[in-house]
């Protein structure tokens, strides 16, 4: 096939696939996956990764979630890591120094 005797796409792909961002996105992935299957409140939630910061933010619909997931601190920060903090909020909730 021409694909297979393209030198350049091989070459393109293998940088792909050892890129740091690459590899930081599939431990995103990873992190994300386990959270949704071994904290099931997790799924409850909006997650958003800052990329910027490597944060994990947890947006919660209402405290009664948000208090779920703080009696499973512990379990949340032992799966982590990928992330440098996991962040819960309140959804709608704003600190007047955000």
């Amino acid at each position: 096939m021409i694909e297979d005797q393209n030198p350049l796409k091989h070459e393109l792909e293998a940088e792909l696939n050892d890129s740091e961002w690459l590899q930081k996105f599939k431990a995103w992935g990873l992190l994300l996956q386990q959270l949704k299957t071994e904290v099931p409140v997790t799924q409850l939630c909006q997650l958003q990764w800052v990329t910027g910061a490597d944060d994990l933010v947890i947006h919660c619909s209402n405290s009664e979630i948000r208090d779920a997931l703080k009696q499973q601190a512990q379990k949340i920060y032992q799966l982590n890591k990928t992330a440098s903090q996991i962040i819960v909020r309140l959804s709608g909730y704003r600190r007047s120094s955000d």
